[in-house]
């Protein structure tokens, strides 16, 4: 694999999307339902304001997170830049990984993609990569497992105690 950037799998926004809807359908549905039976012509307005926010929970933050989500594999990292509102920048040293699994949910498998979680010997302790095709998922898992091993290898004695 180059080192060019990658943006995830477009598919990954309906995952999203399907689950924002679901964590925000009973926090903001319940309310919206309730508060003009009791609260009358202001419940009108609070329902409005629980329409907006699941709108922008469901049409709008999940497109927004795949503009910013990009990763790439450099020569000594697996950098991945994400954030919408609070913009992150990691970079996980290959000589720190430990394990990669691919996870694939019900809707990932429908939609024919998987996640990767890297697990590393740092104190942040590991690294998720979402919205991967499935079928191109373990290419970058074994990639990412040579590169950790070349790493090792390079520094096997100066590493002995770090993992």
């Amino acid at each position: 694999m180059d080192e060019r950037e990658r943006a995830l799998d477009p598919r990954v926004v309906q995952v999203w999307r399907a689950g924002n809807g679901l964590a925000v359908l009973l926090p903001l549905g319940i309310p919206a339902v309730v508060a003009p039976l009791v609260v009358g012509r202001w419940g009108l307005v609070a329902t409005g304001v629980a329409v907006l926010l699941f709108l922008l929970a469901v049409a709008w933050w999940p497109r927004a997170k795949y503009r910013r989500w990009r990763w790439r594999l450099t020569d000594l990292a697996l950098e991945l830049h994400h954030g919408v509102v609070v913009h992150r920048h990691q970079a996980v040293p290959y000589f720190r990984i430990q394990q990669i699994d691919v996870i694939q949910g019900p809707l990932d498998r429908l939609l024919g993609l998987a996640s990767l979680q890297v697990t590393t010997a740092s104190a942040s302790g590991s690294a998720g990569l979402p919205g991967i095709a499935a079928a191109d998922a373990p290419k970058v898992r074994i990639e990412l497992l040579a590169r950790a091993a070349a790493a090792v290898g390079e520094h096997e004695g100066e590493l002995r105690d770090a993992v």
